[in-house]
């Protein structure tokens, strides 16, 4: 190889940004290659010298966080008419809260 020595990378607001969304997704890195690749391309984002460089990273992790995004487990979050029906349930009176449902 040669002497050139090893860039240190840098995390920064992208790699933070990315390890929240990994966090959101129920995903982790130390198991998931592909979102290990997702921060390893963050933080080469974050240390980019040159923006064409940065350019062909950023579409890379576009990529594989739409990867990473497709393969999580989805959330249990409930539709508009879970919603309403829980609101709903809230704004009766307590007597009349009993005898729904």
């Amino acid at each position: 190889m040669g002497d050139t020595p090893k860039r240190r990378l840098r995390r920064g607001a992208v790699a933070a940004a990315t390890t929240a969304e990994l966090a959101d997704l129920g995903v982790d890195p130390t198991a998931n290659a592909q979102a290990a690749a997702a921060l390893r391309l963050a933080a080469e984002l974050d240390s980019s010298p040159s923006p064409k460089d940065a350019a062909g990273v950023a579409r890379e992790l576009r990529q594989a966080m739409a990867v990473v995004r497709a393969a999580a487990p989805p959330k249990e979050r409930g539709d508009r008419i879970d919603q309403l029906a829980e609101r709903r349930k809230e704004r009766l009176s307590p007597t009349a809260r009993e005898g729904s449902g």
